[in-house]
Parts: C-alpha cells; structure tokens; sequence
C-alpha cells in the first residue's frame, strides 16, 4: 500500500443504497471473475497487466444518457417487500457497481469507479500488485480541477508503477508510466487521493481536505 494503512471507510452507493466497505469492491474469491481471470494468459507480470488491461478497455463500456452523453446515474430494476412482492424501477444519481456485476450485465457497462475495480480484481487475482486509485484529475497547466476520477496502479515486473486508464472502450487498453501521469508531464495531471484493494486502505488526508476546501469555496 502506498500510504500508511487507514482504517478502512464504509460506503453506501451500492445498487440498493446498501452499505459495504470499500475494500469489497476489489472481488479476489469470486467464481466468475476467477473464470475470467483464468482466460487472461501471460507468464510475467507486464504481460498479465496487458491482457487484464486489454480485455477491460475492449469489454467494459463508460455508460450513457438517453442523449449519448456520459453518466453516473444508475437505473435498476429491485424487489420491494410490501405487502407480497412486487418489482419497481429505481433510479440513482450515482451509483457503484461491483465487478461481478459489471460483467454479468448484457451490455457490460460500468462508471469509472466500476471498471477500475474490475480491473484491480482481475489483476489480484493474478497475483500481481494493483490498487483502485480514488483521485482528483486537473489540467496541467493551470491547475484547475476537470473532475474526481478512478483508476487502477499496478506495478510491472520491473518495479516501475502503471497507471490504468479504464474507460477507454472502444480504444485499445491506455497504460501510462505513474511517473508521467502523476508528475504534469501530460496536458492532464491525475492526483491520487486514496487506493485500496481487497487487503487494505490509504488514502492522502490532506490533500483531500485540500480538494474539499477547493470545492467547497
């Protein structure tokens, strides 16, 4: 983990409103991702990270709105107690899926958050070092904030650190040295906050009181 551990958050933006730890959305034991996993061959790690990184950037689509434009918001279908049984649509502004569901779907669809974590998953699985990273992204020169944004870092064989855009479909995989996308080499700068996978959590308390304070004026 790249911070000192921290204690490990809960949150509450499952399709239900339910409440889980955040750690739970990198999914090492379950059965289908392991299936899929198991499709993704390779001998090193680099080559693992490619065929994990290839397969989420070819399968997994960024959602749309009804006028084609990118969106957070969920739509499920739920079953509702109340006096028998019955079904009802439920609509969320924001929403996070776990990678199991982000593959079970028809049409393979998930936010940032959703695909980087399938991604962070598979790469467990594998056995290779990767974290979901929770961050900020800006635009290098100037500094202003573009939006909060997901992401999986792994490491390659050599050491060096990776960063996986995942919402690239339909463009082939984007894998970016950590050094150049965190350090304003590129016209966008990403700025971790937190990363987590199935064994733990760190997050940069403050830089993200700094964000807050940023938005919040």
């Amino acid at each position: 983990m790249k911070k000192k551990q921290n204690e490990i958050p809960t949150v509450n933006f499952g399709l239900l409103g339910e409440e889980n730890y955040i750690t739970d959305y990198v999914q090492v034991h379950n059965p289908k991702l392991q299936r899929i996993a198991k499709r993704l061959r390779g001998k090193t790690n680099d080559q693992i990270i490619t065929a994990v990184a290839s397969y989420v950037a070819k399968n997994i689509k960024y959602p749309l709105d009804r006028h084609g434009k990118p969106t957070a918001a969920t739509h499920t279908k739920c079953f509702k107690w109340w006096n028998g049984l019955y079904l009802t649509d439920v609509d969320f502004d924001y929403g996070w899926l776990f990678p199991n569901q982000t593959v079970a779907s028809e049409v393979k669809r998930g936010i940032c958050f959703s695909s980087a974590c399938l991604c962070t998953s598979l790469l467990r699985i594998k056995h290779v070092e990767a974290f979901t990273v929770l961050g900020v992204v800006l635009k290098t020169k100037g500094k202003r904030i573009l939006g909060f944004h997901a992401w999986t870092e792994t490491v390659k064989t050599s050491g060096e650190h990776i960063v996986i855009e995942t919402t690239v479909h339909p463009k082939p995989a984007k894998l970016v040295p950590a050094k150049d996308m965190y350090g304003e080499a590129l016209p966008v700068t990403y700025d971790p906050l937190a990363w987590f996978n199935e064994a733990g959590y760190a997050e940069d308390k403050s830089k993200a009181k700094k964000y807050e304070a940023v938005l919040n004026a």
